[in-house]
């Protein structure tokens, strides 16, 4: 049989075509489709990826040879890279480009693997049974013992081939072993603060701490518990010197004991006593029957399940992906982000053990790739992720399931800009498998797919059991305001609230989508804001760490004490975030065990984890946060909700903001009543009058769906057509008009020429600059998709835009976009 003489290979770089390339005779009976290649690429060396091999090239042509090949076996999959054909084409990105996007980023660490010799490599040595190349390898790792694959290369220097290393090792000469960066000590030590059991002092503690309010309140939270120092920094930020204090009164001690590490996996990896199913519903158990009889026919369907909040989709996720596994084929379970998969792992770890494997942004690089090598190899049936577990290599895939479809982090926001959803389906068609899109609030081309008759469309309309949806109340903040006096944050309504659940000992989420202190910081003299200069945005106070911040490009400023502009030295703080909430819910409930989750306290993947913890188990009465809060979490104990500023994502200059705001506000608010005890959620807005808050307040879905639909129609914005978004990103102001009206000039035959669709702009961005480049976007808009992909084939092959003016010129394309900013 004769061997393949040349590869087609692509790179990820976004260049449509691949790259022909001689596969030299040391290589020919290594290189298969689907494998890594060093390739030479201009002047550099390059990784690709071998799309196709082929026995004949056109003789005129003047390859060059690939240089090495690093696998053992291929990386991706045929049915895979289908699947990323598939996706550089609609989304126009390159098909490297979409193949790199669909492995994992610790596949290229040089450092994880570590390699020693093997007693059969021993042999192999001593007999002089192996190539010069191989020797010399064999020499350098008998003599080091251990040798990572960046300490081979740098030892053999221009004599190294990653493809030598891959033969050792096939072969059996090399034996191999990960190395994590990750503490092997399942404990650290660490301070613990409590009260100390001195009667006397305590009798006397009115008296000592009569003049010090700070370690008054210190006193007080530790009389709830003892609490590590790490709990303490976020409960009572700036605890060192009361509690210095206190313990110099006789009145708090600190000791060193161990606590447990929380790692990427560790709310609770016990398998023993696996749980059973739970009892279903009427109402779950119809829905179940009808996807239980689609997984049977092992042909492609795709449901649309619509389920209030609390109506138990879990469950049905988890018995259909039982019923794939006991049919002999795998799932892939997807989640909207990082805040959501520690819950889910611990449940599906609780219903099947360690069948489960994990892909999300939150592990290290080479946890991801572990991860993904543990699906690779079939070790594993279930893969759990984000955006990117769409890409999972599971064979004989029987079903996908995308918890919260609505969500906008399914949506990739660099190239390739696929969405998760489109590509499931589309993956689903190939492999013959059931796409379960589940969600309390579709999104509303989702649900108009599913009332054509595109989806299969399922509904849970009832909660579990005789839990209730929660009451809401919704709160005009300028009649507070103007009629009240009340200046506060809280309403009136939302304080009384609050104190009820306190007294009841039950808990409460507060709701803000912002972060920091004060949005936005201006001088009451001239009125000067404090703008990033960099970005088209103000910056923002956290007076935390007392740091103007901007939360595009993160660049951060000392707060002034008097205005730059004019001397002036009166600044005012104007419109809050969720550092601001936690001072003023710490003010007005100092007993209350106060606690925030947003970008900022939630840095580490152990932060997430360690809150879901200490709220499963009671020790947080007031969880203040961003959207984090609103994904899917499940806290019985929570039985009000106070949305504290429910305008703001109303305010955002996008068509679906009146979407985003009715599901972000049903979703949190579907936090409340999850247990024995009714919910309650109080919603405060300055524009009480919007129509959004009639069908939040109602639960009415079905009537925001109807109504928003039908303004979508009359505008003519999706799900009634179709979007692409074209956005130029430009150093200079000057330079960059002058390139978008030639951009311009250019697109105009070639919408003229396309039945149906319309250019919308030039127009500035809605935010004009970021990381000092002005932006401006141009809208393609058509009723058909196909004519829609026919005219972006043909902008982007323009010269104008294929090589854009100047290196730092950006010119994006995005199909479908989610964010129009």
């Amino acid at each position: 049989m004769t061997l393949p003489a040349y590869a087609q290979v692509v790179f990820n770089l976004p260049l449509p075509d691949a790259f022909t390339y001689r596969i030299p005779p040391a290589l020919q009976d290594r290189v298969q489709v689907g494998m890594r290649v060093l390739a030479p690429f201009g002047p550099r060396k390059i990784t690709g990826y071998v799309v196709a091999l082929t026995d004949t090239c056109d003789a005129s042509l003047k390859l060059k040879d690939i240089e090495d090949a690093p696998d053992t076996q291929p990386v991706t999959s045929e049915e895979l890279l289908a699947l990323t054909r598939w996706l550089a084409d609609r989304y126009h990105a390159g098909w490297g480009e979409a193949i790199r996007a669909a492995l994992p980023a610790g596949l290229d660490d040089e450092e994880h693997e570590l390699f020693s010799l093997s007693p059969k490599g021993e042999i192999a040595l001593r007999d002089k049974n192996v190539s010069a190349a191989g020797t010399a390898v064999l020499q350098l790792i008998q003599k080091r013992k251990q040798l990572s694959r960046k300490q081979i290369r740098h030892a053999l220097k221009k004599t190294y081939k990653s493809h030598t290393l891959a033969t050792l090792k096939l072969e059996g000469l090399l034996l191999t072993e990960t190395r994590l960066r990750k503490s092997s000590v399942p404990y650290k030590t660490e301070t613990v603060a409590s009260l100390t059991s001195n009667v006397v002092n305590h009798a006397q503690a009115e008296t000592l701490l009569a003049r010090s309010p700070k370690q008054k309140e210190l006193y007080a939270l530790l009389g709830n518990g003892e609490l590590t120092v790490t709990e303490l920094s976020k409960q009572f930020p700036k605890h060192a010197g009361p509690l210095r204090e206190l313990r110099k009164k006789g009145l708090a001690e600190t000791r060193r004991v161990e606590v447990p590490r929380y790692g990427g996996e560790e709310i609770d990896l016990s398998t023993e006593g696996l749980d059973g199913p739970l009892q279903f519903t009427p109402d779950q158990e119809q829905v179940y029957g009808v996807l239980k009889d689609a997984l049977e026919t092992q042909v492609a369907h795709t449901f649309l399940l619509q389920g209030v909040t609390g109506s138990g989709k879990t469950e049905i996720y988890i018995r259909c992906i039982q019923q794939a596994l006991d049919a002999g084929r795998t799932a892939i379970m997807m989640v909207p982000e990082i805040s959501l998969t520690p819950q889910t792992v611990f449940l599906f770890r609780r219903r099947f053990g360690e069948n489960v494997a994990i892909l999300h942004s939150g592990l290290s690089a080479v946890e991801r790739y572990l991860e993904w090598e543990k699906i690779r190899q079939g070790e594993v049936g279930i893969a759990i992720g984000a955006r990117s577990a769409v890409f999972a290599p599971l064979n004989n895939l029987g079903i996908i399931i995308i918890d919260e479809e609505h969500d906008g982090s399914y949506k990739q926001d660099a190239t390739p800009r696929y969405h998760a959803r489109e590509t499931a389906i589309a993956r689903a068609r190939q492999a013959g498998a059931v796409v379960l899109l589940g969600s309390a609030t579709p999104s509303l081309e989702s649900r108009h797919k599913a009332a054509r008759g595109e989806y299969h469309h399922l509904t849970l309309p009832k909660r579990i059991g005789t839990r209730l949806m929660p009451t809401v109340h919704l709160m005009d903040m300028r009649k507070e305001r103007d009629e009240r006096k009340n200046y506060s944050i809280f309403s009136l309504e939302l304080k009384k609230a609050i104190l009820e659940r306190m007294d009841l000992g039950e808990q409460v989420f507060l709701f803000l989508n912002r972060r920091g202190t004060a949005n936005y910081v201006v001088c009451r003299k001239c009125g000067f804001v404090f703008e990033c200069p960099h970005c088209s945005v103000s910056l923002t106070f956290h007076s935390r760490t007392k740091i103007l911040l901007c939360h595009y490009c993160n660049l951060t400023r000392v707060m002034p004490d008097h205005c730059v502009e004019c001397g002036g030295e009166v600044i005012r703080f104007s419109g809050f975030g969720t550092q601001k909430l936690e001072e003023e819910t710490r003010s007005l409930f100092p007993a209350a065990r106060t606690a925030r989750l947003d970008r900022d306290t939630t840095r580490t993947r152990s932060a997430f984890e360690a809150m879901y913890r200490d709220m499963r188990e009671g020790r947080i009465d007031i969880l203040i946060g961003t959207q984090m809060i609103t994904k899917g979490h499940d806290f019985p104990g929570v039985t009000l909700v106070g949305v504290v500023y429910a305008d703001l994502s109303l305010h955002i200059p996008d068509f679906r903001s009146c979407e985003r705001t009715f599901q972000l506000l049903t979703q949190v608010a579907g936090r409340a009543g999850r247990g024995t005890v009714p919910g309650r959620v109080v919603i405060q807005a300055h524009n009480p009058d919007h129509y959004v808050y009639d069908y939040v307040a109602s639960h009415d879905y079905d009537g925001f769906y109807e109504k928003e639909l039908a303004l979508r129609q009359r505008l003519h914005y999706p799900p009634y057509s179709r979007l692409a978004s074209l956005l130029i990103e430009h150093p200079s102001e000057k330079d960059g008009e002058a390139y978008i009206d030639r951009l311009q000039t250019e697109f105009a035959p070639l919408v003229r020429g396309a039945e149906g669709v319309e250019l919308l702009g030039p127009a500035r961005a809605a935010l004009y600059r970021l990381h000092d480049l002005f932006r401006w976007h141009f809208i393609f808009r058509a009723r058909n998709a196909e004519v829609l992909q026919s005219v972006l084939h043909k902008v982007k092959r323009l010269d104008a835009v294929a090589k854009p003016p100047g290196t730092q010129c950006k010119v994006t394309l995005d199909v479908d976009p989610v964010n129009m900013l």
